[in-house]
Parts: structure tokens; C-alpha cells; sequence
């Protein structure tokens, strides 16, 4: 005796199961989709949470410059480049959730290309650099009801070294330029869904030429970064 497949128990129980495995599935990734849901925009998810591992993604401008010896000066060429960096760290917020500590390395991408060119001697300079890393702490202080606002200061040393290609009365020659400035300067933080913040931070360098003699003052420029952070 033949019947059809959604007649015969047989073909019923198949069905059944298959049936079962489509609902079970799209339960899956029902439930992987509403778990992302929780994680990143769950609303008030990170409201006072500024402690533990973070890492994120900043852009904006930086003060870049390079130097080389030549007949005993450091000829230094700057600009106001821009700077991709990745910050991870790791922070501790305690005091009431108040105080915040931590501890970040971070490594950057830049527009690191740098031309001085002097007609009169002559002299023409190409600096390259395309990367940077620092490290350094932060101190902040969560502010409002919900501690919310994180205001933070930082203090980093960041180092970058430049390809030097020097073409003057003499020929042309290579140095390298190996550099490690202090950083400082103030932020802000604050939650903007789930686990993702926001920051923005500006602020200034220091640098120790020592007695060298420097053909300008490469201080008086500023860095000026924002992105997101994902505060785990």
C-alpha cells in the first residue's frame, strides 16, 4: 500500500523534524541576534561602567615633525598631520565610581611626510614616517547622577622614527630620526550605547632638544583627537 509523504506516519515524523530543525535554527540565530542587540545598544547598559578593558579607534590631527643633523643643526620641518590610532588600556574605576585610573598603549597610522627645502644654501630635506606608538596612564573623574561623564587628563610618551633623505652642497645621504615626546592634555568620555563611547581629548607635547640648536620651536602646535571607544 503507497500513500504520500504527509499521510504516512513515516512521512509525517519526517516532516515533523524538518520542520523542527528550520525552527530551531532561525531560534538560533534569533537568539544571537538579540544578544548583539543587548550588547551594543541596550540602552543604559554602560551608564557608570568606565572600568576593565577597553579598546577603540581615534582620528584627527596631530603635531608631526621631523629633524636631521646637518653642519651641526637639527633641522626640524613640522605640520599638523593626520593621525589613525588605536587605543587599548586597561582602567579602574573606584571612590564611589567616581575616580577613574588606568593604563593605555596605543599604536597609530600617520601622514608622517615632511619637506624643508632652503634655496639659499641649497638644501632640500624629505622626512618619512607612516607610524607611532605610546604609552601612558589617565586619571578621570566620573561626574553627574549617573556617573555618566568621565573628564579625564593623560600623560603619554609617544615615539616615531623618520626616514631622512638629506640632498645638500655636499650630495645627497640618509639619517634616521628616532623621536620620544611627552604628551599631555584632557578628554572626555561618555557612554553612547551598550558598550560603545564616545571621546574626545586635545592637548599639547614637550620635547628635550637639549643644548642642540633647533631652527624652530616645534611646541607650539596641538593634538586634537575623537572616536569611539568599547568600554568590555
Amino acid at each position: 500500500m503507497s500513500c504520500f509523504p504527509d499521510q504516512c506516519p513515516y512521512g509525517r515524523r519526517l516532516i515533523f523534524k524538518k520542520l523542527m530543525n528550520q525552527m530551531n535554527i532561525k531560534n538560533i540565530r534569533t537568539t544571537i541576534l538579540l544578544l548583539l542587540l543587548v550588547l551594543v545598544c541596550a540602552p543604559g547598559f554602560a551608564q557608570t561602567k568606565f572600568s576593565g578593558f577597553y579598546a577603540g579607534m581615534l582620528a584627527g590631527s596631530q603635531n608631526i615633525f621631523g629633524g636631521s643633523n646637518v653642519e651641526g643643526i637639527d633641522v626640524l620641518a613640522q605640520k599638523s598631520g593626520f593621525v589613525l590610532e588605536f587605543p587599548v588600556g586597561l582602567r579602574l574605576q573606584t571612590l564611589n565610581k567616581r575616580l577613574v585610573l588606568g593604563l593605555e598603549f596605543s599604536v597609530g597610522m600617520t601622514d608622517g611626510d615632511l619637506l624643508h627645502k632652503d634655496e639659499t644654501k641649497p638644501l632640500t630635506i624629505n622626512y618619512s614616517n607612516s607610524f607611532q606608538r605610546g604609552f601612558g596612564g589617565t586619571a578621570g573623574w566620573a561626574t553627574g547622577r549617573r556617573r555618566n561623564l568621565l573628564l579625564f587628563a593623560y600623560l603619554n610618551e609617544t615615539k616615531r622614527k623618520f626616514e631622512v633623505d638629506i640632498l645638500d652642497r655636499h650630495g645627497r645621504y640618509s639619517q634616521k630620526d628616532k623621536q620620544g615626546m611627552l604628551k599631555y592634555g584632557l578628554g572626555l568620555e561618555f557612554p553612547l550605547a551598550g558598550i560603545l563611547h564616545l571621546r574626545a581629548s586635545a592637548g599639547l607635547m614637550r620635547v628635550d632638544f637639549g643644548d642642540r640648536i633647533t631652527n624652530i620651536n616645534v611646541e607650539d602646535r596641538g593634538d586634537v583627537m575623537a572616536g569611539l571607544i568599547f568600554q568590555f
